[in-house]
């Protein structure tokens, strides 16, 4: 038997049963910021280095974007990345901070069979990124309310909602058809996705 050959085995299968994320850098992380990215992912995902590329919005330092492979819902944050959804926390509040005056924006998305949702945390302060991260880890069962097909006319592909500092609240949430390719918006008064010429 050759030395280690088994403890490589049983790592593999601890791999296979953690999730995948991916991570795509627009501009440019410092080697500590990539490293730690890495690290702290590492732990609970299947994750190849992350890649980069040019970032073409000029009015940003840095724009990260996060796929996690995996539904959005209650278990993610607390069998999965627990407390170290903290530590993302933090390290997106170093990663802006480091940017100075241009500051860096934040994309989290989770892909589930049926439909991929994307948080798209912009250009915020330093509270109002701490809150956005916090509100994303408490959502999850009103985003499953709004995503129940009674709720919808056509099953929905992508999802996106955006932060808003002023309301310190996620809003917006905006959807495209899986079959019908129509662009969707969440009518909060309704509970209900509307096309945007019905509303």
């Amino acid at each position: 038997m050759i030395p280690g050959s088994n403890i490589s085995s049983r790592i593999d299968d601890l791999e296979t049963g953690r999730p995948v994320a991916e991570v795509l850098v627009e501009g440019e992380l410092s080697p500590f910021e990539h490293e730690a990215l890495y690290q702290l992912l590492k732990k609970h995902f299947r994750l190849e280095q992350p890649s980069y590329s040019d970032l073409l919005d000029e009015i940003i330092g840095t724009r990260v974007n996060i796929v996690f492979h995996h539904p959005y819902d209650r278990k993610f944050f607390t069998d999965i990345l627990r407390d170290d959804w903290r530590g993302l926390k933090e390290l997106f509040k170093q990663i802006r901070y480091r940017r100075g005056r241009l500051g860096a924006a934040f994309n989290l998305t989770f892909i589930d069979q049926k439909v991929r949702l994307v948080f798209s945390l912009g250009l915020l302060g330093e509270e109002e990124l701490g809150s956005a991260m916090n509100q994303i880890a408490h959502l999850t069962g009103i985003v499953a309310q709004m995503m129940r097909p009674e709720t919808m006319v056509e099953a929905l592909e992508r999802v996106e909602t955006s932060y808003d500092g002023k309301t310190d609240r996620w809003q917006n949430f905006r959807g495209v058809g899986l079959t019908d390719k129509k662009e969707y918006v969440f009518h909060e008064s309704l509970f209900r996705w509307k096309t945007r010429s019905d509303m």
